[in-house]
C-alpha cells in the first residue's frame, strides 16, 4: 500500500509537472506564415527590377515549406548565384524572344508567375535527373543554380540552364496551343525506360536525345530546345543542333535524320502558325546572344 501511495504521488507531481501552463505570445505570427520579416537583399532588388517589373514574375529562392519536392535530397540556391545566373538566363533566353516579338508581351503573357530556385538537381531512384519543372503554366522550378559560373570553360552549365528554360517555356506554350497530333505519329514508338538509352542511340532512332523518347510533347520541347541552344553531345559537353545531326546519325536518306528533320518542320510550322514567330529567326538570336555572352 504504501508504495502505491508514493507512485500515486509521483505520478500526481508528474501530471502536474506536465500540465503547468505556459505563456504564449498568441500575437506574433509563426516564421514563415506571415510573421517574419526581412530586409529586402540585393537579390531580392534585382529580382524585382528584372523579373516582378517587367515580367510579373515572383522568384522564391529563399525556401519555405511545401515549395519544393522535399523527400528528394535538393539543396538551396547558394544567394551569391542568384544574380549572375539570372543575369545569364535573361541574356540568353528571354532577350531573344524580346528582340524577336518586338517588346517583353508575349513573355509577361505566357511565361508562369513563379520561379522557384533550387540549387542542386533532383535525382530519381532510377537514376535519371529532373532539370526542371513547369507547374500547370503558373509555375516553373529551375534546378542546378550553384553549378553555374561566368567563366567561358563553364559554359555547358548556361548551356543546360538555358535547353531546361526553353524546354519548360515550351511546355507552357503547348498548355495555350496544343501540338497538332501528326506530332507524334512521326515516330510513334515512345517508352518508359528512356533512361535506359543513350542520347546517340535515341538520334539513330528519330529522337533528338533520349529523353524526348519518353513522351510525344517531351519530344516536342526537347526539339524546341534543341534546336535554339543544343543539347548534350554525350561526352560532358553540349553541341549545337547541326552537329549533334551530322555526327550522330547516318545522315539524309536515313530515318534518324530524316525523322528528326521532320519533328524540326513541325516545330518551325507550329511557331509560326500559332505564335507568329519566325522560330528560325529566334534561333538565331539565340545563339547570337550566348555568344555574346562569353566575349
Amino acid at each position: 500500500m504504501k508504495l502505491h501511495i508514493i507512485t500515486g504521488i509521483f505520478f500526481l507531481l508528474l501530471m502536474g509537472s506536465a500540465c503547468k501552463k505556459e505563456k504564449v505570445n498568441l500575437t506574433t505570427p509563426p516564421v514563415g506564415l506571415g510573421g517574419d520579416s526581412t530586409a529586402n537583399t540585393l537579390e531580392d532588388i534585382f529580382i524585382h527590377d528584372s523579373l516582378t517589373v517587367p515580367y510579373n514574375i515572383a522568384v522564391y529562392y529563399k525556401w519555405l515549406p511545401g515549395q519544393l519536392d522535399f523527400p528528394y535530397e535538393i539543396v538551396p540556391p547558394k544567394a551569391e548565384k542568384m544574380i549572375p545566373a539570372l543575369k545569364a538566363l535573361l541574356a540568353v533566353t528571354f532577350r531573344p524572344y524580346n528582340d524577336q516579338t518586338g517588346s517583353t508581351v508575349f513573355l509577361r503573357k505566357y511565361l508562369p508567375k513563379t520561379f522557384k530556385v533550387a540549387g542542386s538537381a533532383q535525382y530519381l531512384s532510377n537514376g535519371s535527373i529532373i532539370l526542371g519543372q513547369a507547374e500547370g503554366g503558373t509555375s516553373m522550378v529551375l534546378f542546378e543554380f550553384n553549378n553555374f559560373t561566368t567563366q567561358a570553360k563553364d559554359s555547358n552549365t548556361l548551356k543546360r540552364m538555358g535547353h531546361t528554360m526553353h524546354h519548360e517555356f515550351g511546355h507552357i506554350l503547348n498548355q495555350n496551343i496544343v501540338v497538332p497530333p501528326s506530332f507524334k505519329q512521326i515516330t510513334p514508338r515512345y517508352t518508359g525506360n528512356w533512361y535506359n538509352i543513350a542520347d546517340q542511340e535515341a538520334r539513330m532512332d528519330g529522337f533528338i536525345t533520349a529523353y524526348a523518347e519518353s513522351d510525344p510533347n517531351e519530344d516536342f520541347v526537347e526539339m524546341v530546345a534543341s534546336l535554339l541552344i543544343g543539347a548534350d553531345n554525350g561526352n560532358d559537353g553540349y553541341d549545337n543542333y547541326e552537329k549533334i545531326l551530322a555526327d550522330q546519325t547516318d545522315g539524309p536518306g536515313t530515318y534518324g535524320y530524316e525523322a528528326i528533320k521532320a519533328k524540326e518542320a513541325a516545330v518551325v510550322d507550329y511557331f509560326a502558325r500559332s505564335w507568329s514567330i519566325d522560330f528560325y529567326a529566334l534561333q538565331r538570336k539565340c545563339r547570337r546572344a550566348l555568344a555574346a555572352y562569353y566575349q
